[in-house]
């Protein structure tokens, strides 16, 4: 059933296929140079900025090692001092007055207000004597009476002159931690201690701010808090890191660690010298190596923007280098369809003495005929008109020599029409032995006339080519023109033709006992404007064209001279597909 309202097709020009085909080439053009002029600059320029990128990353991550470590080191050193200051104020006090003095309640309350005015992180004060008995106390707590010969920090004070202990609870069951400094007097040793302010201490140790998440803090040397963890540790109880922590001597080391919540930090540990504590700062690496992502995030952004930007300037020239390439191309195959045609002129004026010469002898045989008929005719009788029997073959013999002689310059006339017309390249498959036979007879009569012997050895199954057969026509016809003037005047000139099929290749030789070419020539006949011949009868453009039409077939042709023996013009050409795979029709019957 017919459909209603359908729409023609529309069927594809010429000229559209050919815009495709150039838009198509131009955009392989430009890949090409993209790829070639671009990929390897490109390339190295990414490896270069990647290797910058790396570094740049590496110098800033060393660099937020080393800020945190001299940030440790500085804030030890202060928490140093302080217990040095602690320390040095404490036995200043212990020396301004003997055992009896300092006992007594009221010298001791002034001196610990003493005290207290030169640093408020003093909590309490206490006299003790050689057998760890707590003479006298001034404090927020009841320990006047008590014997602390048996405590750890006690024994431990009665070793040194200073002492300063760990954390513990002790009889007030509360954190905290104390000087000592032991005095003796008449060779009886008595102590004077102090306690130290627990918050006041970790305000001081923990008043550093490291990024978002950075945290100072301090242990011993069994693992144990002296100092809250503001992430969650509190005194007195056990650093599940201390495994981690990495120290050599009074050095502050920086590394990265997985603590035991499972976070990265960046740890700076140093000791302190008096105690033996463990000082730690750390941050979490997010955090620590933020500066160095967004760094690396501009780095990297302005680097693509950079790469964006020249993509698209590559981009811009290609497609202007494409265009002119694309142009330069397109003139180039115009001028090469000029010099075909100029090819073919120059063949066409060779050839144009022997075909005028071809032309004259059937048109003198013509005016012979013409001749013989006005003869006859004025013979017939005028009143009857009529003509005898042999009068009537003689008639009717002119009348076919005249069509004879009419069909010949037709001929010669269409071949010479037919090489000089201008057509389209059309590929298809060309059977050699027939085109051959054309060539040679549009230069056989001339031959003949110029005692030249053409032998063409053409029989046999020659296979079938795939080629332009205008194109190679003009090849043949130029190098049995070439031949051809080599040989005249020679005594015994010929020129023999063989054609037979070398692998996937059919090769055309074209041999002729000439006068050959100089070895210094045979390099440059293929060149353009090159010519043996005399000024006014060669132009220099049948090989050069000859080498260009091969090429672009895709064939080759080559030529073996010697001088004064002959010349060998060898023209290969590539067997049809179907001559290859063995198909019938692929060779020609010869």
């Amino acid at each position: 059933m017919p459909m209603k309202n359908a729409m023609p097709g529309r069927i594809p020009a010429a000229g559209d296929d050919r815009k495709a085909a150039e838009a198509l080439k131009f955009r392989r053009i430009r890949r090409m140079i993209l790829t070639r002029v671009l990929s390897a600059p490109f390339v190295i320029v990414i490896l270069v900025c990647g290797v910058l990128v790396y570094f740049f990353a590496a110098n800033l991550r060393a660099r937020a090692v080393n800020e945190l470590r001299i940030i440790a080191d500085g804030h030890r050193t202060l928490i140093e001092q302080f217990l040095s200051d602690q320390a040095s104020a404490l036995e200043f006090a212990a020396s301004s007055g003997t055992f009896d003095e300092l006992k007594n309640d009221r010298t001791l309350n002034a001196l610990f207000i003493n005290l207290r005015g030169r640093s408020a992180a003093f909590m309490d004060l206490g006299v003790f004597d050689d057998d760890g008995n707590h003479v006298s106390y001034v404090g927020p707590f009841d320990l006047e009476g008590r014997n602390y010969s048996k405590t750890e920090w006690f024994r431990a004070a009665k070793e040194r002159r200073t002492y300063i202990s760990d954390v513990f609870l002790g009889f007030r069951n509360v954190p905290h931690f104390v000087i000592a400094v032991q005095r003796i007097e008449k060779g009886r040793h008595w102590f004077l201690r102090a306690t130290i302010d627990t918050k006041y201490f970790n305000d001081l140790v923990e008043d550093i701010r490291v990024g978002e998440t950075g945290e100072a803090f301090l242990v011993n040397a069994s693992g144990v808090f002296q100092t809250d963890r503001r992430s969650g540790g509190a005194l007195i109880e056990k650093d599940p890191d201390l495994s981690l922590y990495r120290t050599k001597g009074r050095n502050v080391n920086s590394f990265i660690a997985r603590a035991a919540d499972g976070k990265r930090y960046l740890y700076s540990a140093g000791r302190l010298s008096e105690t033996g504590w463990l000082f730690v700062v750390r941050q979490d690496v997010a955090d620590a190596y933020a500066p160095l992502a967004r760094a690396v995030a501009v780095a990297v952004v302005v680097i693509a923007l950079g790469g964006v930007v020249v993509v698209l300037t590559a981009f811009v020239l290609a497609s202007a280098q494409a265009s002119q390439l694309a142009l330069a191309d397109a003139e180039k195959r115009e001028m090469g369809s000029k010099l075909l045609v100029a090819g073919k002129l120059a063949e066409v004026g060779e050839m144009s003495a022997g075909m005028a010469h071809e032309i004259n002898n059937p048109l003198q045989v013509m005016i012979s005929e013409c001749a013989m008929l006005n003869d006859v005719l004025a013979d017939v009788d005028p009143e009857r008109r009529t003509m005898t029997a042999d009068d009537l073959n003689v008639v009717k013999d002119c009348v076919n020599q005249l069509g004879v002689q009419i069909g010949r310059c037709r001929n010669i006339t269409q071949g010479l029409l037919k090489f000089a017309r201008k057509t389209e390249a059309t590929i298809k498959d060309v059977d050699l032995g027939a085109l051959m036979g054309e060539v040679v007879g549009m230069i056989e009569h001339r031959a003949l006339i110029d005692n030249i012997r053409i032998e063409a050895d053409l029989e046999g199954g020659i296979p079938i080519v795939r080629s332009d057969p205008s194109q190679l026509q003009q090849v043949f016809l130029n190098l049995l023109n070439n031949a051809e003037y080599a040989v005249q005047g020679r005594e015994g000139a010929e020129i023999r033709i063989t054609a037979a099929a070398e692998g996937e290749e059919v090769a055309v030789s074209i041999a002729d006992n000439g006068c050959g070419i100089e070895p210094e020539n045979l390099k440059r006949v293929f060149l353009p404007f090159f010519t043996t011949k005399p000024v006014g009868q060669g132009t220099g453009l049948g090989l050069s064209t000859c080498y260009g039409i091969v090429e672009r077939l895709g064939g080759r042709i080559s030529v073996e001279s010697e001088v004064n023996t002959g010349t060998v013009f060898t023209v290969r050409l590539p067997i049809s597909v179907d001559a290859v795979s063995g198909n019938g029709a692929g060779t020609a019957a010869g």
